[in-house]
């Protein structure tokens, strides 16, 4: 059975960027959060602290809501690649964070999935899922509250009976948070320098 604790991870990205800090919730499914900070970055630009704030804020917000959305792409298709499972699985369970300043997060809060929501089907010796080995033994069925699952008794006896779960993709980033760190500190370096400049150009008026 999937344990009954929650985790939430906040990673900052960049020159500067390394901060990590958590804690658990109990009673929670896991909820790592990804965040993109550029502090540093903005402390680097000269030019462009020397904006006038209003300016300053609609380039941030433009270029911050572009970039994140690439690194939530990024971040759902590792995360696919990395547990075996169909990217619509990951990315029904994440979302964009918090907004606060020069920083931006991309949220994934998931449980362990059950099989039955990964397509598993019935097979002669167990249940089966895409990708995936079958298991010896399981079976599906459809409890009286109408919950349909695959299922696995503890013994010879019809009962009792347990649940069979998936992975779960919160669970991955936070046992290892390094390639996610890498994703999205690639898509910050690669594109957000970049961005800004676009917003900026529609922004200000040519010479």
């Amino acid at each position: 059975m999937p344990p009954a604790f929650g985790f939430h991870r906040i990673i900052t990205l960049g020159q500067g960027f390394t901060a990590i800090r958590h804690r658990q919730q109990k009673g929670a499914g896991m909820t790592p959060e990804l965040t993109v900070d550029a502090r540093a970055f903005f402390a680097l630009s000269g030019e462009f602290a020397r904006l006038p704030r209003q300016i300053k804020t609609t380039v941030m917000r433009r270029a911050y809501g572009r970039v994140i959305g690439m690194a939530q792409t990024r971040v759902v298709r590792l995360s696919a690649k990395r547990i075996s499972i169909p990217q619509k699985h990951v990315r029904a369970r994440t979302k964009p964070g918090f907004a606060r300043g020069m920083s931006r997060s991309i949220k994934v809060k998931s449980g362990w999935i059950p099989l039955a929501e990964l397509g598993a089907r019935a097979g002669r010796r167990g249940a089966i899922v895409k990708g995936r080995k079958s298991v010896r033994g399981s079976f599906m069925a459809t409890m009286g509250n109408g919950h349909a699952g695959v299922f696995k008794r503890t013994g010879k006896s019809r009962l009792p009976i347990y649940q069979l779960y998936g992975p779960n993709p919160a669970n991955d980033i936070v046992t290892s948070p390094k390639p996610f760190e890498d994703v999205l500190y690639q898509v910050a370096r690669d594109n957000l320098a970049p961005r800004m400049l676009h917003e900026l150009t529609r922004i200000l008026p040519s010479s």
